[in-house]
């Protein structure tokens, strides 16, 4: 966990604060005997999309709500574009918030709402309206109330509202939980390319790892209430520094190994090998457990060069649309299961069915390998 931290500060080394839009330190939580937040250490670069991301209790929301002035932090502080705001309210602090519910105003339209917390003459508040319902695409609503609108238009009419005042950092809790699987994954990709359009700074919690590493340019993996991996997304899915890492992104396949010598192990009394920085330093006899993706592990043929000696039993074929997902139980001991992703131009692939038994491989150079399996 200490690791996982000072990487994040790692990634700040030589950085002046100016360049965060957000840093805070030791940001610490309780709710009666609950640790919400454990001691966190977070910096966001300006222009950064950042999302947190953990399952439910994790404390993300309660980092986002501290950040926001919407909860007061037991311990810590909290910086934005280098000023101390720890103890200011929420209206002293520039920033924008979209909430899952998106918290629109019922009685008032969708112009209404967007123009609702600015500050401005009628002309300039009518000008900045019109500019944001043009940027979100939204015209011919502009005169319709909440419950005319989509769940969609509304979640775009509460992201101009959240961007009205030209905000330096916008927050985004869960913002698109309660949409459809299709316009869900449709406005993420609106949200990313406003994002990078308006250049503003973005912290955004969610607990679904796809919308994570589709969105970020960073990823902040949280685990009761303190911080477990800060990375790219490719960094947080290939290189997971946990075991609850490497379970929680993505689909996980884990399998005990004894260890035979430098860079050497046996799977299920299979003899395998791989390069000896990866494995670690393990005496031989010793256990770990290898965790690969269902990627890295690939149907072939008894004559395939990449043929391990590995032959697995079929217990189950999923179709998935782009793959079809594969259970496989070892033969030489049917306890060691892995899930296997085949691609729809994969010949070994095609008529797969239960009780078909077939030789697998295993990508060496993907393998991680750690003391314990997430519990």
């Amino acid at each position: 966990m200490q690791a996982a931290i000072a990487s994040a500060l790692d990634r700040a080394a030589g950085v002046p604060a100016a360049a965060f839009a957000v840093q805070c330190t030791g940001l610490a939580k309780r709710f009666g005997s609950l640790v919400a937040l454990g001691g966190v250490d977070l910096q966001v670069r300006k222009g950064e999309f950042v999302c947190l991301l953990g399952p439910s209790g994790c404390g993300k929301t309660t980092l986002l709500r501290v950040l926001a002035g919407l909860e007061q932090q037991d311990a810590g502080a909290v910086w934005m574009n280098g000023r101390e705001v720890s103890a200011l309210a929420p209206g002293q602090r520039d920033f924008g918030i979209v909430f899952q519910s998106y918290a629109l105003f019922p009685n008032l339209t969708a112009a209404q709402n967007i123009a609702y917390g600015l500050r401005t003459g009628a002309d300039a508040r009518r000008r900045r309206v019109h500019e944001l319902l043009d940027l979100m695409g939204l015209w011919g609503n502009e005169n319709k109330y909440p419950a005319q609108l989509s769940g969609g238009q509304q979640q775009r009419i509460a992201l101009a509202r959240a961007l009205a005042s030209a905000p330096n950092l916008l927050l985004l809790d869960e913002p698109l939980s309660a949409l459809d699987a299709q316009v869900r994954e449709r406005l993420r990709g609106d949200l990313r390319d406003l994002q990078g359009r308006l250049g503003v700074t973005t912290i955004m919690v969610t607990h679904d790892q796809e919308e994570a590493l589709a969105l970020a340019d960073t990823v902040v993996v949280m685990n009761r209430g303190q911080v477990e991996q800060v990375g790219t997304p490719e960094q947080v899915y290939r290189h997971p520094v946990s075991p609850f890492v490497a379970n929680f992104v993505g689909r996980a396949n884990w399998v005990a190994v004894t260890c035979t010598g430098p860079g050497a192990f046996t799977v299920a009394g299979v003899a395998l090998q791989c390069p000896q920085d990866q494995l670690g330093e393990v005496a031989v006899g010793g256990g770990r457990y290898l965790f690969c993706r269902p990627e890295d592990v690939r149907l072939c043929g008894p004559d395939d060069a990449a043929a391990g000696g590995l032959i697995a039993e079929v217990l189950q074929v999923d179709f998935m649309g782009g793959v079809r997902r594969v259970l496989l139980a070892l033969v030489s001991d049917r306890t060691v299961r892995l899930h296997a992703d085949v691609g729809p131009h994969d010949a070994i692939g095609r008529g797969l069915c239960a009780g078909q038994r077939v030789h697998i491989a295993l990508a060496p150079e993907q393998f991680r390998f750690f003391d314990a399996a997430p519990q």
